[in-house]
């Protein structure tokens, strides 16, 4: 009998154990301190307009209760009758409206009423889609029913993208882009022209003004924005809500990007940029850090952290075919061997790539040619690849460096991707065009994807050279 008795208790015990493992996967995975999960990459297509704010910077229409932080963004999923927030953090229920609840979801929570939590499914479909080709400070989807097909997605106040039948709209141009319309704000008379054909490398825009990159702010735990500021002709570190924290005028553009280094493995950040005439580190107060500005007729530049250890190497590629590889304070590094290049070559762009166990300097020069180089900057290998310098490479990697290849653009702006072995075009060869190509893993499944820009369109690629985003 004893045995029975167990026997019908097992369908109970297995339900009430599937309604738990059901109620944790929706909402019990949350762990205070985890990076929050996009919600966009799970909503479903009950809610017809998505709405994303940088919240620290602009206020939050129905969200008085919000008390934001730097860096938190705050998301709105809403129809014709209910919408819900999501958000970072847990919220002070004290501060809502009564009937406003918050739950955890996904390293995050929602909150809204009961029955617009309710009607929170994990079910992405093309809502999902047409959201995550953008990440601006500002974006608002739009699903119009009834009307074929059209999404209309609105990103700051400088570009809409339309699926479906659109109207011109007044003070922006528009081109056709795969399928959809663009639409950018006409900024003819700015200086984003200027910085393009300044700079050895395409630069981000930051509103009127060119973003280099972030460096954090360790004094108050938040990041700084690195731009180039052609009106004042200086690169500024700008925080969240526009205070400029420090200022550095320039005689001359920077050339590519700045990087965030910690030259004394203390936790106190400085920022690295370069212009053709010289090498800066910045600390935390503006000042140049002792052996900076390091003065060289500058063609390109990087920062690499082999072993993601803190022990930076600075390298500078100069006009003369040299390239220089200096730590703190400027000093050359012990065991550098680079023997400089001749008939007039030069190095661009410089990465460093890591294929299994072995290291590889790239080098691409102005002529289109590249060199191969291990740590101490002898020759490691050779490639008869002859790129487009124009812009920026991106690499994808496979298990021997024959096998990897390089990805850049055309004269033409076509994406080609040449073997490192045999420069054999393969993969997403001849499929886009763009004027800015980055690898990047964008769902964080630990597979990289193929992200290009196209006049302010951004495409994300998979493994198989399919358009998923």
């Amino acid at each position: 009998m004893p045995e029975l008795r167990s026997m019908k208790l097992l369908p109970v015990i297995s339900l009430l154990l599937s309604i738990l493992a059901a109620w944790f996967f929706l909402f019990g995975s949350h762990v205070d301190g985890e990076l929050s999960s996009d919600p966009t990459l799970k909503a479903s297509d009950i809610w017809c307009v998505w709405e994303m704010w940088d919240a620290s910077k602009v206020p939050v229409e129905g969200a008085a209760w919000w008390s934001p932080e730097s860096g938190d963004k705050l998301h709105k999923f809403s129809n014709d009758s209910l919408f819900l927030f999501h958000v970072s953090r847990a919220i002070d229920t004290d501060s809502m409206v009564a009937t406003f609840q918050s739950m955890p979801y996904k390293s995050g929570y929602l909150v809204g009423t009961e029955e617009a939590l309710d009607e929170w499914s994990e079910n992405p479909g093309e809502m999902s889609a047409k959201w995550k080709i953008s990440n601006d400070s500002y974006t608002k989807l739009s699903r119009k029913d009834g009307a074929n097909g059209f999404f209309e997605l609105q990103s700051g106040d400088d570009r809409m993208v339309v699926w479906g039948e659109a109207a011109d709209i007044e003070g922006f141009n528009s081109h056709v882009y795969l399928d959809r319309t663009v639409f950018i704000r006409d900024q003819s008379g700015s200086d984003s022209d200027l910085i393009e054909k300044e700079s050895s490398a395409p630069l981000d825009h930051y509103g009127d003004h060119a973003l280099l990159g972030v460096t954090r702010d360790h004094m108050v735990d938040a990041d700084m924005d690195i731009v180039w500021n052609q009106e004042n002709s200086s690169v500024d570190a700008v925080r969240a809500g526009g205070e400029v924290v420090w200022s550095k005028r320039l005689d001359n553009a920077p050339i590519g990007s700045s990087f965030e280094v910690d030259l004394y493995a203390n936790n106190k950040y400085q920022t690295a940029f370069a212009t053709p005439s010289a090498l800066y580190v910045i600390d935390r107060l503006g000042h140049d850090v002792k052996g900076f500005p390091y003065d060289a007729e500058v063609s390109g530049f990087a920062v690499f952290d082999y072993d993601k250890n803190n022990k930076f190497r600075i390298l500078l590629a100069t006009t003369d075919g040299d390239i220089l590889n200096l730590r703190a304070e400027g000093r050359p590094t012990s065991g550098w061997d680079f023997k400089p290049l001749t008939a007039g070559r030069h190095v661009v762009h410089l990465a460093h790539i890591r294929v299994g166990t072995n290291d590889y300097i790239y080098g691409g020069c102005y002529d289109g040619s590249v060199i191969l180089l291990n740590r101490s900057g002898r020759v490691r290998g050779s490639t008869p690849v002859v790129i487009n310098p124009r812009s920026k490479p991106a690499f994808r990697l496979s298990n021997t460096i024959g096998k990897s290849t390089v990805i850049f653009i055309d004269s033409e702006d076509w994406l080609q991707e040449l073997t490192l072995s045999e420069a054999e075009p393969v993969g997403i060869s001849g499929l886009t065009r763009a004027d800015k190509v980055t690898i990047q893993d964008i769902d964080g499944d630990g597979k990289t994807e193929v992200v290009t820009y196209f006049k302010g369109v951004r495409s994300v690629w998979d493994s198989r050279n399919e358009l998923v985003l």
